[in-house]
């Protein structure tokens, strides 16, 4: 391929993220706190990033004030049903977008309204699960509806426990979720489960822990999950409110274990998780005295809950979700055989960004985060090197203002934080492409007022070490476009840049990639470009948008070639958004095409897709994340299945 480079969150699993290294803050998912009571019921919604820390800002407003509901949902919508509005229930279904803040929109109806002893929730990134709690020795009835689809909700059985449910819920895998204790006369211990895919009724589980030593349980907990584990958090019984926190493994019936403490012994609070750690806000501490305290645990180590932040009001009987929550666990699974990483590049102005991703090129909307370079990088290149087990990114910035030179790898087995690799000879706007083996970088920026340099270095992605020379492109510029075979690359238009100011170029240019020297003339582009994307197969490489004249100036024309046989380029299709500044990612069958600036200079979140053998128009992949799409570049990728080799 053309090495050019991304799952919860989830379009489907659109929103993974690992906060076991640092992490954009604008990058991270969002965490939601909704309603409640601080001394009437609220609308507020807050938001959170839960694998940082800090304190709640504002969100927006739900539908009507209201507290006692159910709250949860997908890695891209939050969902509130049913509460207590203005004194009486309701089964009013309300939903958000965690990507963009703004007020609640009306969803559907539960089938009946959520009672006062509120109701929990269950939820993976398809299905969202309602209980009811109950006001007499009945069993409470269960409904369901899908998150993605607005609608009524229908029935899904009952609940085999006579539960008052209050703020359990939230304890989900992606197959099953959990319902933990109760406020029933004697306090319920009772752990039940339900298999999230199949409708039907409540399978015992196992006890909670034993909060005072005579067999007694508790109402009023958080849940919280990760794709294993399953923790409740505080709750009381009678006068006695707890810091406990339980916790399940979530594929195995049996009895809790206790984890650790909370900061505020409280109950009527809520939980909401990331793929590695639970968050808990608000709640009442025995007195009756409302909390706007939050904290966090890694739900993967035992151990006592850590102050986080405040809540923006202090409230009890309130909500919470987060996206990635349920479905974030797929972190496990999502292992794709076609994985392509993308480094984050840069805003419209201001400093560039250290994050990557990386996506299933296989799979529409599978996106999640990886890593961190170790500096800034904005727009420096665009490309990168690959083999199928190690990605290299050039062009990262190590001090802030500088323009980059250095080169860092990443190995796709394992997520975190990337390595130095070593350094090119130039700093880069330029692009890049690989072989299984070797690397071959056009170099388009020497430092000076100019993008003339015809400068190309090459390096051995095995083996650390700084670029080599490689031999000299037929003119110079930067910004080029690669795509190519395991044997040959193309380098696609460029930015001459000779008179000051910027424009394209049809040229065409390509190098053997096993063999040093200059390269030669391949053909020429159908329009003058800079700033296109690249992405192939072993046999076709295909130019997708770029500027012509200014940045201003976005085409949506897709270019291909037979990479066999010099000439011109033949039309393949249109971009579904006219933008520069991409990134593009290749398995042998599949380019994805992702974010840069449309035709008014404005960014875009758009991630287009196109099957490399057949020419057409683009298909939507789906989005970027939301939070970063003041993204201007997306500046290298790295594929692990490029060439050909997939």
């Amino acid at each position: 391929m053309a090495p050019s480079f991304s799952g919860v969150w989830k379009l489907q699993t659109k929103y993974q993220y690992n906060s076991a290294f640092p992490i954009d803050l604008n990058l991270l998912p969002n965490g939601l706190f909704a309603g409640g009571t601080p001394s009437s019921n609220t609308d507020v919604v807050d938001q959170i990033k839960p694998d940082s820390a800090g304190n709640a800002t504002d969100f927006g407003d739900l539908l009507t004030t209201r507290n006692k509901a159910s709250g949860g949902g997908s890695d891209t919508r939050f969902i509130v049903a049913g509460g207590t509005y203005t004194g009486s229930d309701d089964n009013v279904i309300q939903y958000m977008t965690y990507a963009t803040s703004g007020n609640a929109t009306d969803f559907g109806d539960l089938a009946n309204s959520s009672n006062s002893t509120q109701g929990s929730s269950i939820s993976n990134n398809v299905r969202y699960i309602h209980t009811f709690g109950v006001t007499s020795g009945t069993s409470g009835e269960i409904n369901y509806f899908t998150i993605a689809s607005t609608g009524n909700a229908t029935d899904f059985g009952d609940q085999t426990a006579t539960f008052y449910l209050s703020n359990v819920g939230n304890i989900s895998s992606t197959t099953r979720g959990i319902i933990g204790g109760s406020g029933n006369s004697t306090y319920d211990r009772t752990i039940h489960y339900l298999t999230i895919a199949s409708t039907g009724n409540t399978v015992d589980f196992g006890d909670l822990t034993d909060t005072t030593g005579g067999g007694t349980g508790k109402k009023a907990h958080a849940g919280m999950s990760s794709a294993t584990r399953g923790l409740f958090a505080g709750g009381h019984y009678l006068t006695t409110y707890l810091n406990i926190i339980d916790y399940i493994t979530i594929a195995s019936t049996g009895n809790a274990t206790d984890f650790g403490d909370l900061t505020v012994a409280r109950a009527y609070l809520a939980g909401l998780s990331s793929s590695t750690r639970g968050v808990v806000g608000g709640g009442a501490i025995s007195d009756g005295t409302v909390q706007n305290v939050i904290d966090f645990i890694t739900i993967a180590s035992t151990g006592d809950a850590t102050d986080f932040g405040d809540l923006t009001v202090a409230r009890t009987f309130l909500v919470a979700g987060g996206a990635g929550q349920a479905s974030v666990q797929n972190e496990s699974y999502f292992t794709p055989a076609a994985m392509s990483l993308i480094h984050h590049g840069t805003l419209v102005s201001g400093p560039g960004r250290t994050g990557v991703s990386y996506i299933d090129i296989a799979t529409t909307g599978r996106l999640a985060m990886f890593g961190d370079v170790s500096g800034p990088s904005s727009y420096v290149i665009s490309g990168g090197a690959a083999s199928t087990t190690r990605g290299v990114l050039a062009g990262i910035h190590t001090a802030s203002g500088s323009n980059g030179d250095d080169l860092e790898f990443f190995t796709f087995s394992t997520k975190g934080k990337s390595t130095d690799f070593g350094d090119a000879t130039q700093n880069l706007y330029g692009s890049m492409g690989s072989s299984s083996t070797r690397g071959v970088m056009q170099v388009g920026y020497d430092g000076g007022a100019s993008y003339t340099v015809n400068i190309i270095e090459y390096i051995t992605i095995a083996s650390a070490g700084d670029t080599t020379d490689f031999g000299d492109l037929t003119e110079g510029g930067s910004r080029s476009a690669p795509a190519g075979s395991t044997t040959r690359l193309l380098f696609m238009g460029r930015d001459a840049y000779g008179t000051g100011t910027q424009h394209g170029s049809t040229t065409v240019d390509y190098v053997t990639i096993a063999s040093t020297g200059n390269a030669t003339d391949f053909g020429d582009l159908s329009t003058a470009v800079h700033y296109a994307a690249g992405v192939s197969s072993n046999t076709r490489a295909v130019k997708c948008g770029g500027w012509s004249n200014s940045n201003t100036t976005a085409v949506n024309e897709m270019d291909y070639f037979t990479i066999a046989s010099t000439g011109n380029a033949t039309d393949f299709g249109d971009l579904t958004v006219a933008r520069g500044g991409m990134v593009g990612c290749s398995s042998k069958i599949r380019g994805v095409l992702g974010t840069g600036a449309n035709a008014t200079g404005g960014t875009t979140d758009v991630l287009d897709y196109i099957t490399i053998a057949s020419t057409g128009n683009a298909t939507d992949w789906g989005d970027w994340y939301a939070t970063h799409s003041l993204n201007r570049f997306a500046v290298g990728s790295a594929s692990n299945s490029h060439g050909g080799l997939s």
